[in-house]
């Protein structure tokens, strides 16, 4: 008897410790207690979750499916949930609408927002009878029971947020009437890309260069122009490539070198790596050797290029009297760029010049300037052969991004365009600010920031916004002291531009001068991801994340905030 009371209170005992336990862990469940139920079924964790944001649903079956249509904040939504599967699909149904002759409008700016998009995809239909075209978004969510009204509600907002990008981006190509469009946003994209690449986010490596044969490169040519080593005085070279070491002293030799020469001959690569250690004196400090450890690989080859990388590193003087931590001589320099050995023959380049310079004069005489390009009107413009074709394989070799061997041609458009300038005419101005731009984009991309500086700065009378990002990104890559105050210099005018607009909204938007409201507003995020990347460097967090969260509910910047905001968490758990 005693025994059956023992065991009756040790039961007791444990029962009462597990519902304790079960009282103190139940909010940590994921599903309450009495809703581990076989009634608790996909249909109805999805329906409790449209309930906690008003919307009712009613269930129709469809064979195997069960679909539900509601409204939410002005927008027509469907759930359709499939039988058997852990997944449930979103779709925001005829979100835009538009005429049959913008298919091709329709099918770039779906193309350009699926590129970017994460939980959701934008997809389109045609309606043959009406002549139009209508516009989806559609999202594939997991079933959970324990956040699915915060993803549902997520995904929702964001659908509205790319209903309004995309009306946006239809409406700046409808501006662009009469050219292909998916053309010159290919182009314009190639331009932007290249600009954004030195547009940095926080732990970001840098971009790769490019080089080519067209005209033999030197030793002279490098060392200046990737590593801003100018008048240097060599002493001696060493190379070292397979088993043979070729030792250079003669300075001349040395600079005249030709760098494809190392990996390449006969058109083909004769050696996969080479090694080659430069000593040199600095005119600037004739008491201290430097040394220079150049890296060349062979990479990828093509029908029309041998590509090899070539990596640069200058060794950082020791730590002297004379010489302290913050010295330029302790300074770490290191470059590293690809380059390029054209194979196509120089013949076949200018044929295809000459023809693409007389379709562009013959649209000036047709009177079909709406149909050229920004490339073939400024070529019209050039009514010398010679400059109009150094501007035109400049420009095609910055978009392939092979920033130094664009160099050389467009510096030589440049200082043909510029003799004489005082007497040039006003519209040959449009002209050398092109070429500049491109000029100071290539020395930004070879990390050449004063002389980037120089040429961008010559751009700024004009409003075109791809020179003036140009320039604020030369500003802030360059650690420029001017970069700050330009920028809010330049957010308190377009502040002032939108203010303007708002006051002027019975003009149509087609008829007012100057930028539209989308191109201000994309320029006002543009230059807050400057400010921010820049406040983020100086250590000032606080105004830095006060930028990142209003960033966070654009699409299209959302990514670099959270980039941004992460990296300031990892910096601020360190201290």
């Amino acid at each position: 008897m005693q025994n059956l009371e023992h065991i009756s209170s040790v039961l007791l005992c444990l029962l009462t410790i597990a519902l304790a336990a079960w009282w103190i862990l139940r909010p940590r469940l994921k599903w309450p207690l009495w809703q581990i139920h076989a009634t608790t079924t996909p249909q109805r964790i999805l329906s409790q979750a449209l309930r906690r944001i008003n919307v009712s649903p009613e269930w129709q079956k469809d064979n195997d499916k069960l679909i539900t249509h509601y409204a939410y904040q002005g927008g027509h939504f469907n759930i359709t949930l499939e039988k058997n599967s852990p997944y449930v699909r979103l779709t925001y149904l005829y979100f835009y609408k538009t005429d049959m002759d913008r298919l091709d409008d329709i099918r770039l700016v779906c193309n350009l927002c699926n590129l970017n998009t994460d939980a959701c995809r934008i997809v389109y239909t045609i309606d043959e009878k009406e002549g139009k075209v209508d516009i989806h978004l559609i999202s594939v969510l997991p079933i959970s029971y324990e956040d699915m009204t915060h993803t549902i509600e997520r995904v929702m907002n964001d659908a509205f947020r790319w209903q309004n990008t995309f009306s946006k981006k239809i409406s700046e190509l409808g501006r662009s009437k009469g050219m292909d469009a998916e053309k010159l946003q290919a182009n314009y994209s190639r331009e932007l890309e290249i600009i954004r690449e030195r547009e940095m986010t926080h732990q970001e490596e840098g971009p790769d260069w490019h080089e080519t044969k067209a005209i033999p490169y030197s030793m002279r040519d490098l060392l200046s122009v990737a590593m801003g080593l100018s008048d240097i005085i060599p002493t001696n070279m060493t190379v070292t490539k397979g088993n043979m070491t070729m030792a250079v002293s003669d300075p001349d030799r040395i600079l005249n070198l030709k760098v494809q020469e190392v990996l390449i001959k006969e058109n083909a690569f004769e050696n996969k790596s080479a090694v080659a250690k430069l000593d040199f004196y600095d005119p600037r400090d004739l008491l201290k050797a430097r040394h220079l450890l150049i890296d060349f690989e062979a990479e990828e080859q093509t029908p029309d290029t041998l590509y090899y990388r070539v990596t640069l590193s200058l060794s950082p003087l020791s730590l002297t009297e004379n010489i302290d931590e913050s010295a330029a001589q302790r300074q770490k320099l290191m470059s590293s760029i690809l380059l390029g050995y054209d194979l196509t023959p120089s013949a076949e380049r200018i044929a295809h010049f000459r023809y693409v310079w007389k379709e562009a004069m013959s649209k000036i005489r047709n009177g079909e300037q709406d149909s050229m390009t920004d490339e073939e009107k400024t070529l019209a413009k050039m009514q010398d052969s010679h400059m109009a074709e150094n501007f035109y394989n400049g420009h095609h070799l910055f978009l392939h991004k092979r920033f130094y061997e664009a160099l050389r041609y467009l510096t030589d458009a440049y200082r043909e365009m510029t003799t004489g300038f005082p007497r040039i005419e006003s519209t040959s101005k449009s002209i050398i600010d092109e070429i500049a731009y491109l000029i100071g984009c290539c020395y930004m991309n070879l990390r050449q920031y004063e002389k980037a500086c120089y040429y961008l700065q010559m751009t700024l009378p004009s409003t075109h916004q791809s020179y003036l990002e140009a320039y604020i990104n030369c500003l802030v890559n360059g650690k420029d002291f001017r970069a700050l105050d330009t920028i809010n210099t330049l957010l308190t005018n377009l502040d002032m531009m939108l203010k303007s607009m708002d006051m002027d909204n019975g003009e149509e938007e087609g008829h007012r001068q100057g930028p539209s409201r989308q191109q201000i507003e994309r320029f006002v995020a543009f230059a807050n991801r400057r400010k921010a990347y820049l406040l983020v460097s100086i250590g000032r967090y606080g105004e830095a994340e006060t930028i990142l969260k209003k960033l966070l509910d654009d699409p299209e910047n959302s990514d670099f905030a959270l980039n941004e905001l992460a990296y300031i968490q990892k910096n601020k758990a360190k201290k």
